[in-house]
């Protein structure tokens, strides 16, 4: 069989970037049993495609690359937290780890019914450990993301007029621009407070 039309189709560079649909996928698997020359065809055109995506890489900002490297080595070492290598936070955030922290920390008295503890700040990141007992006034930010994780208590998130009922464990990031403000639900509520500038 003449298998150059088949080639020249582009059905490999689709099946090699998992682009076909599962009837296309087992197309092109039963040619490949039938012709083996195409395994090489398939190699070849991987290769072009990691050639080419080495030549057009972009680096990333170095403060990201330090902010992604510490939270992928975080993600494999699920161990006790330590306050001198703060994972950042996420919805697979295990809250009871976040919660356990919090607990090393001694009650402190409230100033204005707010209680709040710096647990790392560097160029990039910026982690507290917030308690409060009073409502959260309304913010918008145009320089960093910020996100939080509940820990204790109930509260409700208004972002942009919509509201989300939120309790332990339960993580929120708020898009960039948009108003928000929390209005709590319990006497207190304990949460870690995350700020990731803008790159």
């Amino acid at each position: 069989m003449n298998l150059k039309p088949y080639i020249e189709s582009g059905i490999l560079e689709l099946y090699v970037l998992n682009l076909l649909s599962a009837d296309e996928q087992m197309g092109v698997q039963r040619m490949l049993k039938v012709y083996p020359s195409l395994i090489t065809e398939i190699k070849s055109i991987e290769k072009a495609l990691e050639d080419y995506a080495l030549a057009n890489a972009v680096n990333p900002n170095p403060k990201l690359a330090q902010v992604i490297f510490r939270e992928i080595k975080n993600s494999q070492n699920p161990k006790a937290l330590k306050v001198d290598n703060l994972s950042l936070i996420n919805e697979k955030s295990d809250f009871l780890q976040w919660l356990a922290l919090s607990n090393r920390f001694d009650p402190q008295p409230m100033v204005d019914g707010l209680f709040t503890k710096l647990l790392h700040h560097d160029e990039q990141v910026t982690q507290l450990l917030i308690v409060s007992e009073t409502n959260i006034q309304e913010e918008i930010h145009e320089a960093e993301h910020e996100s939080f994780l509940i820990l204790k208590g109930e509260c409700s998130c208004i972002v942009n007029g919509v509201a989300r009922h939120m309790g332990p464990g339960d993580f929120m990031a708020i898009p960039l621009y948009e108003p928000h403000d929390v209005k709590l639900l319990s006497k207190q509520v304990t949460a870690i407070l995350q700020r990731v500038k803008v790159s």
